[in-house]
């Protein structure tokens, strides 16, 4: 069962008898299933920002084992920016509203096209965090192979970066929404 899935279940089992069966009133069902899809996506994106918490553990720890090589303490403080930045960008992300006067309107459409993508930024930033748990295994074995386990844990958090700018395009609606 996918992350998306599991998060779409959990909503429908909380929901309580009165919203279950106001669910059937046409112009009501609309708006709570706006509202459902929109706190889906607030929950996946609160459940990636509490994974990149745990990284920027792990990247506190692997900068610590790289004090006596200035080269690799600079590359791991790098890294630790941009992984920084990355969660600063995920716990501040739009949330799928928009008002009645504003011009980009978000529909149902977009709402589960943002809740699959936050899913696979789920996805992505697990793989980060075995990531940063190889790289502590490589320190606890000796260092050897360091410098290119952080140089493929950077390249991962660019490329959760660059996935992130096109989820907020979307949202800002500057680019095609079925992309």
């Amino acid at each position: 069962m996918t992350i998306d899935e599991t998060v779409n279940e959990q909503m429908n089992d909380n929901r309580s008898l009165i919203e279950r069966i106001a669910l059937y009133i046409p112009i009501y069902k609309g708006y709570r299933q706006k509202n459902l899809r929109r706190d889906e996506d607030r929950a996946v994106r609160g459940e990636v920002a509490h994974v990149l918490e745990a990284v920027k553990n792990d990247l506190v720890t692997i900068q610590r084992a790289t004090v006596g090589d200035t080269d690799l303490m600079r590359d791991t403080e790098r890294i630790r920016s941009k992984a920084d930045k990355y969660y600063i960008d995920v716990k501040k992300a739009a949330g799928g509203y928009s008002a009645f006067h504003d011009s980009i309107k978000i529909l149902e459409k977009e709402l589960d096209g943002l809740i699959r993508w936050d899913a696979k930024l789920m996805d992505d930033v697990q793989a980060l965090k075995m990531q940063t748990k190889a790289i502590i295994d490589c320190i606890d074995n000796g260092n050897e192979g360091l410098k290119g386990h952080l140089r493929d844990l950077e390249r991962t958090i660019d490329q959760l970066s660059e996935d992130y700018i096109g989820r907020e395009t979307v949202m800002k609606g500057f680019q095609d929404k079925e992309e």
